[in-house]
């Protein structure tokens, strides 16, 4: 498995920097549709892998999982 990092924007316009394992981008891409994002750029050559070896460093690095972005207490809107 390995680590992307997308672009997403949701309905409202607002836009994060989510982290999503994955077999390839094309996988993400669709899981991330699938939960009403709008995907705009892979942004994973961005980052560094140590980056994502636990939660503190995914929100020192500004990123957010896919179950933090659609969690209780987040405001995205999906499409």
């Amino acid at each position: 498995m390995t680590h992307y990092v997308a672009l997403i924007a949701d309905a409202a316009g607002r836009y994060a920097h989510v982290h999503v394992p994955g077999t390839n981008w094309n996988n993400v891409v669709n899981q991330l549709e699938d939960i009403g994002c709008e995907v705009v750029e892979n942004q994973t050559d961005d980052y560094e892998p140590e980056d994502f070896g636990s939660l503190e460093s995914l929100a020192e690095c500004g990123l957010v999982t896919i179950a933090q972005l659609t969690g209780v207490d987040s405001n995205f809107i999906p499409y």
